[in-house]
């Protein structure tokens, strides 16, 4: 079976066939979908999807592109509270892991940094995005649920703040980075999660890092509707799609796509508890 350990499905590029799209992936395989969030103001249209498919899990989280003018969080081995304020978004956030079993939250997440500069936009908010992904990863620990992290031009920062907090499970969803990263990670014990880019014939450096990732830190994502696969770049993707991830990670770990399926799935339900 396979997991697809992070597709938007709340996303609205799906509102014109979302619940028929849904309804065909168990029959193609896709036996689990964890839909992550990316804001609060978004996070009850994750949740409505979780609940309306048994299959579906959901994440509850700030993104980095969110994160702006949110205050640290007071918590042990945290940074220090910003004269005891919470932002309200945190608060908010806290509110749906206090009954994430109720809501089928299995992660924390999408939270990370994203320092990626993009032309007509302002410079990202550095210390804001630190603040907002020191403030979930505490939130992580309390509630003993894994973290899944964004990291784009960020690896220096991610990796200090992920050996901060030793006991962390967390993924390095739609990894971006390189071999010597994978080493680095496998230490720390995470979870490496690659997406439709591992297929794209310039990549042969990521191609390279998954064959570096141990087989019980494997997972295998689509980031939907983002990133569709080679054959189908371009086009919006789905979780049918990801026997194109399979395959290419298969010949670059020396593995069939159906040894690489199996471990991504048993290495999905047991980050995510499922």
């Amino acid at each position: 079976m396979i997991f697809d350990t992070h597709a938007h499905y709340n996303d609205p590029r799906y509102d014109g066939d979302r619940e028929e799209l849904l309804a065909s992936l168990p029959g193609a395989g896709v036996g689990r979908v964890l839909t992550p969030g990316t804001s609060m103001e978004e996070q009850p249209s994750v949740l409505a999807v979780a609940a309306r498919h048994g299959f579906i899990l959901a994440g509850a989280g700030i993104h980095p592109h969110y994160a702006a003018g949110t205050p640290r969080c007071e918590c042990p081995g945290g940074a220090a509270a910003d004269n005891g304020r919470v932002a309200r978004s945190l608060d908010v956030l806290e509110g749906y892991l206090q009954n994430a079993a109720a809501h089928k939250i299995a992660a924390v997440g999408e939270c990370g940094l994203d320092y990626f500069e993009r032309p007509g936009y302002p410079p990202p908010d550095r210390a804001a995005q630190r603040e907002a992904f020191d403030a979930q990863l505490c939130l992580a620990e309390r509630y003993k649920l894994p973290v899944i992290i964004h990291d784009r031009d960020a690896h220096e920062d991610v990796l200090d703040a992920v050996r901060a907090r030793p006991g962390l499970r967390c993924v390095f969803h739609c990894f971006s980075g390189d071999a010597e990263m994978v080493r680095t990670l496998r230490g720390m014990g995470a979870y490496i999660s690659f997406a439709g880019a591992v297929t794209y014939k310039k990549n042969a450096a990521l191609r390279e890092a998954a064959a570096a990732v141990p087989d019980d830190l494997l997972l295998v994502e689509t980031d939907a509707p983002y990133l569709a696969p080679e054959p189908l770049r371009g086009k919006r993707c789905d979780s049918l799609m990801i026997p194109h991830i399979l395959a290419v990670l298969a010949q670059a770990r020396g593995q069939t796509a159906e040894t690489v399926e199996r471990l991504t799935w048993e290495n999905g339900t047991r980050l995510f508890g499922c």
